[in-house]
């Protein structure tokens, strides 16, 4: 599950939570780690809802059909195998955002807002990168086209050129931004469930998690 799914799932209550929800992508995306024992506590329960939250949704039967079958179609157009699992799991998740994102965006926005009290548990020289992060979810509002295939294709390629198990060729994004269209009308119609089958409640005396 990616973050705009995530802070969806996270609900209503404090912008310090919806922003945990989303941080281990985020800090994973500007190549920040966080101190847990130094975020706010509402940050933190929006951290362990994250981790709860991916352990359901891993191991949810439609995320795991709906990635395998992603990922035989990519291997079918011809993918290595690392890059068809990668368009699996990975593709199948963006796809999700692509439908939650226009329902998470004003939440997510909020959780960008809060973006400042989770500084204090950064390396001081990793300030630069988060702000810029920061600043592209704030004024470019990207994740917003999640629900277009190309882009998602795109953003695959950029997550995985710098792993060599798990890249594929410039040349083939669009066979992949291929098959992510023909799988986009199954992951809109399993949404709804996966998204409510995956909330969890805070568990009482949660402990901290470690971020990336």
């Amino acid at each position: 599950m990616n973050f705009l799914a995530h802070v969806l799932v996270a609900g209503d209550g404090p912008a310090g939570v919806a922003l945990g929800a989303a941080l281990p992508d985020l800090a994973r995306m500007a190549g920040v780690r966080f101190d847990p024992d130094r975020l706010p506590p509402e940050v933190v329960r929006g951290v362990a809802d994250h981790h709860r939250t991916d352990a359901r949704f891993h191991g949810d039967p439609r995320f795991l059909a709906g990635a395998a079958d992603l990922r035989r179609q990519a291997a079918d157009r011809g993918l290595p195998p690392g890059a068809a699992r990668a368009i699996g799991h990975a593709g199948w998740e963006l796809l999700l955002d692509g439908v939650v994102g226009p329902q998470a965006a004003d939440r997510f926005t909020e959780a960008v807002g809060a973006a400042d009290v989770v500084v204090p548990a950064m390396p001081e020289d990793r300030g630069r990168t988060w702000w810029g992060l920061v600043r592209t979810l704030r004024d470019d509002r990207w994740w917003l086209r999640y629900d277009d295939p190309q882009f998602v294709a795109e953003r695959l390629h950029g997550m995985t050129r710098s792993r060599p198990r798990l890249a594929f060729d410039r040349s083939a994004v669009p066979a992949v931004a291929q098959v992510l269209a023909a799988a986009q009308p199954g992951v809109a119609a399993q949404a709804a469930t996966v998204v409510a089958a995956v909330r969890v409640r805070p568990a009482v005396g949660a402990g901290r998690h470690q971020l990336p």
